[in-house]
């Protein structure tokens, strides 16, 4: 076993996660434009440098082993960490401003947007798209600089400005005995199997699926699920209800759906969100650009100051 420090090589990193996602060392040879032999050896190199084993390999499959899953995921991260480095560095040299602002499914960004644009015209804005599982990571990986986020998106470097609260809204089959209602309570999903956010952090997954429940019990598992095609799939099939943004519901009408409120889940909070730990004027700016959009009444919190990444203290 290696227990000294490792200088990790990119390329064999890239590598790593060519075979990992594919679990084909012809395939991701192909991919890499390199002979299989050649990435074989990167491989071996690699595992060699760590001192433990990343696959298990026989004569029918490649497999990861629970080390190599995890360095899978911390490889991503690293490469991704790496990719941002180098384009900040070139829109530094080149003097190109960008700023690079994320968003979730409806988020409300409008207000924000135009706020920092009329202040500074010159810079291009490019939307970066997140996810409920990466939030965090798009942030700290530098794929996005500021992003739009629902609460809590876990880690310390992150500072969030809570912006507005989203109620939730329960997504029924249309045939549903509670469809069509104005409103409804938790207690009357108790037994239908809620659908999982796949992947998503279990303090978030807390919020936005309002489970566990008041009473502190959990409703029966259903199917995991990675966007709203599957929600909307597997509702209509009849395999689960789940919760949503309100927000999320309005963009998603369909006459085989119903989306009810649920009127006693707790409401989550959007905030904007970014990393506390790297210096940005341009973010710094963006930040004050939509404070200065918030009603006079405050942000989610009532106050409109930015607050742990953990949203504690703004969804009181």
């Amino acid at each position: 076993m290696n227990d000294g420090q490792v200088d990790l090589d990119l390329r064999r990193l890239r590598s790593f996660v060519a075979v990992a996602e594919r679990l084909h060392f012809g395939q991701a040879a192909a991919a890499l434009h390199v002979t299989q032999p050649a990435l074989s050896r990167q491989i071996q190199q690699l595992e060699h440098d760590l001192g433990i084993a990343l696959f298990t390999r026989n004569s029918r499959e490649v497999t990861l082993t629970p080390a190599g899953e995890q360095f899978l995921q911390d490889s991503k991260a690293l490469l991704a960490a790496a990719r941002a480095a180098q384009d900040r560095a070139r829109r530094i040299a080149t003097g190109e401003d960008v700023l690079r602002v994320g968003f979730m499914l409806s988020s409300e960004i409008t207000a924000p947007l135009h706020a920092f644009s009329a202040r500074h015209p010159e810079v291009r804005i490019e939307l970066v798209r997140m996810r409920w599982w990466a939030q965090a990571r798009a942030l700290l990986d530098g794929a996005a600089d500021v992003g739009f986020v629902r609460l809590p998106v876990g880690s310390e470097r992150l500072e969030v400005l809570p912006l507005y609260r989203e109620r939730l809204s329960a997504v029924l089959p249309a045939h549903h005995p509670l469809a069509g209602r104005d409103a409804l309570g938790l207690t009357a999903l108790a037994d239908e199997p809620l659908l999982r956010y796949a992947g998503a952090d279990p303090a978030w997954s807390a919020v936005w699926n309002a489970d566990p429940r008041p009473d502190g019990t959990h409703p029966p598992r259903g199917p995991d699920i990675h966007d709203m095609e599957e929600i909307l799939a597997y509702v209509r099939a009849g395999r689960g209800v789940v919760l949503v943004p309100e927000s999320v519901a309005a963009v998603f009408p369909r006459p085989d759906i119903s989306y009810v409120t649920v009127a006693d889940a707790p409401p989550g909070v959007v905030a904007l969100a970014w990393d506390g730990t790297r210096r940005s004027v341009l973010v710094e700016s963006f930040v004050e650009a939509a404070r200065g959009t918030l009603p006079d009444a405050g942000s989610a919190d009532g106050q409109g100051h930015e607050s742990r990444a953990d949203g504690q203290g703004a969804a009181q």
